[in-house]
């Protein structure tokens, strides 16, 4: 008797066990129309595009946009766990944009000879230096390890800030790659969907 009433009472007692120790499957999406929306203030921020100036990314201003995020409870129900802010204004990130911002002109200048263009990883790379002379190629070179050293280090911030998975940074860099093609001025280079060079 005392046998089957501890089984009774047992599997009550295992089943909730089970239940409360069950991994819950959380799917938090990529904010990917954010970070697009990010990446063009900060593109046009660094480039000095016109009509920047109400874009501009100030240190007052605590987010820029508001998506939620769904989440799978159990892979049948969904619930949504409110809003997260993109924060463009930690003093990390506002480092790295004044730093881009100071070589930019240098690099368009680059750009528009050719030597240099964007791949689709959101970095610079070199692409033909044959018409510089020492110093203009010794130039680029700088130039393309303190941009590429920079825009790693911003992408990377962008999702520490923003408790955006580490793991999901290549998709952050794949959104700022289209968004500076989408930029490019006319006659600059970039990789095209196989990495190959391609001119706007």
């Amino acid at each position: 008797m005392k046998k089957q009433m501890i089984r009774f009472l047992g599997l009550p007692l295992l089943a909730f066990f089970v239940i409360s120790c069950a991994v819950i499957t959380v799917n938090v999406y990529f904010p990917t129309e954010a970070v697009e929306e990010a990446a063009e203030i900060i593109i046009d921020e660094i480039q000095g595009e016109d009509g920047t100036q109400d874009n501009t990314v100030n240190s007052d201003q605590q987010s820029y946009f508001r998506k939620s995020i769904p989440f799978n409870l159990f892979g049948n129900s969904t619930v949504y766990a409110g809003e997260i802010d993109l924060n463009l204004t930690t003093p990390v990130i506002r480092k790295l944009i004044d730093s881009m911002k100071a070589r930019n002109a240098k690099i368009m200048e680059f750009k528009e000879k050719g030597a240099i263009g964007e791949t689709n990883d959101g970095m610079l790379a070199i692409r033909e230096m044959g018409g510089l002379g020492g110093e203009g190629i010794r130039t680029v070179k700088r130039l393309v390890r303190a941009e590429n050293n920079d825009r790693e280090a911003l992408y990377k911030e962008l999702a520490t800030a923003n408790k955006i998975a580490l793991s999901d940074v290549g998709k952050i860099k794949a959104v700022f790659a289209k968004t500076l093609k989408q930029k490019a001025r006319p006659g600059h280079w970039h990789h095209d969907e196989n990495g190959n060079w391609t001119q706007k």
